[in-house]
């Protein structure tokens, strides 16, 4: 099962400086490396006829990147070098087969240095794809917005097969879809959903797999709910969600304009600003509202989504219990209820990060 939500996120945050696989090359002069977070401890993965792999010198004992200053392929109908980069190589796989990658590198001394190691290339015969958002085989995407799909290549015998430029399906409609992003060492494609459409069918050209996804404009949404603790503690802050939905089918872009309001300012303060943008407006596309607790009482909220439901936005009301350390009158010893309240403000506190986490996934590098 593919990981979501924050684990994945923590997963790929952690590679974010490079996870790397790697071998020392055959005179022991440098280390070969490229980036992947497939089986990154294993090295000898073929790469897909037609896909390519950045591969790097590193000095021995280190992700140190060595100055490359030439490259060469045994076997050029099998791997053949496509570019040469000041600290890296950019090879292919052109027919299966294995051949020897010979890299001449430069020390910081001027001294240069060359070496070996052998690259398979394997057509793969597996070809799984899943959206990043959901483990179902449909989604539903905002135009303009991101459309991010996991994918892994793997041979009969269950070799993963690795490389980057390299997008081995067929989408119809053709102009739905526009492929923008395929990193070497994370294993998803990042689309632009260009144009509205009720049905995409993305399809494998490996193995027929395929999944189905709907693109939508904003305007044409209506459904939303919140997401929110029952109950704060006076002088604390927390955060409350908003989801919006589209039917049965997992709504992957949660980005709409958000803003909100308290409507008992006295007991709470509820705002769109956020945090991380204190000078901003009162608004955000997080989809998150922040609540300070002022005082004991209820807070009644309210968060708009003005974007939704042709421009005449949806307007969602809730409100939270705020009280002290201790809930007098509800039933229970004031030591439950102390138990109770911060296992409520500990858990509400993971609610925003799972959520932002989440999104961020199927939202634009800005």
């Amino acid at each position: 099962m593919t990981l979501r939500g924050p684990f994945a996120a923590v997963l790929l945050l952690a590679c974010a400086s490079g996870c790397y696989s790697k071998v020392t090359a055959q005179s022991g002069n440098f280390t070969f490396a490229y980036a992947s977070m497939v089986e990154h401890e294993n090295f000898v993965k073929p790469i897909a006829p037609g896909a390519k792999l950045e591969v790097l010198a590193f000095r021995n004992g280190t992700e140190d990147k060595l100055t490359v200053k030439a490259a060469r392929s045994s076997k050029p109908s099998v791997v053949a070098i496509k570019s040469v980069k000041d600290k890296s190589i950019i090879v292919e796989g052109v027919e299966p087969g294995i051949a020897e990658i010979e890299i001449t590198a430069r020390e910081d001394d001027g001294r240069e240095i060359v070496d070996k190691m052998f690259f398979h290339v394997a057509k793969p015969t597996k070809h799984k794809l899943e959206h990043a958002c959901t483990e179902k085989a449909d989604a539903v995407y905002v135009r303009g917005e991101d459309v991010v799909l996991y994918h892994s290549l793997a041979t009969a015998e269950g070799r993963p097969v690795i490389g980057f430029d390299y997008a081995p399906m067929k989408i119809e409609p053709a102009s739905a879809l526009k492929l923008e992003r395929q990193p070497q060492a994370d294993g998803w494609y990042q689309f632009r959903a260009a144009a509205k459409s009720p049905s995409v069918t993305v399809r494998s050209t490996i193995d027929d797999r395929a999944l189905t996804l709907k693109i939508v404009d904003r305007k044409d949404l209506t459904a939303a709910s919140l997401m929110h603790s029952p109950r704060m503690i006076q002088g604390r802050s927390s955060y409350i969600v908003a989801e919006v939905s589209a039917g049965d089918s997992t709504l992957c872009n949660q980005n709409a304009l958000t803003k909100a309001k308290s409507l008992t300012p006295a007991i709470c303060k509820v705002t769109g600003r956020l945090e991380d943008d204190p000078d901003g407006d009162d608004s955000n596309r997080e989809q998150l509202a922040r609540v300070d607790a002022l005082a004991f009482g209820r807070c009644k909220f309210e968060v708009t989504l003005p974007e939704l439901a042709g421009g005449k936005g949806v307007v969602l009301k809730g409100e939270i219990a705020v009280g002290r350390e201790e809930y007098p009158g509800e039933g229970s010893s004031a030591f439950v209820d102390e138990v109770a309240n911060k296992i409520a403000a500990g858990v509400l506190a993971l609610v925003p990060v799972a959520w932002w986490l989440r999104r961020r996934r199927t939202k634009r590098d800005e």
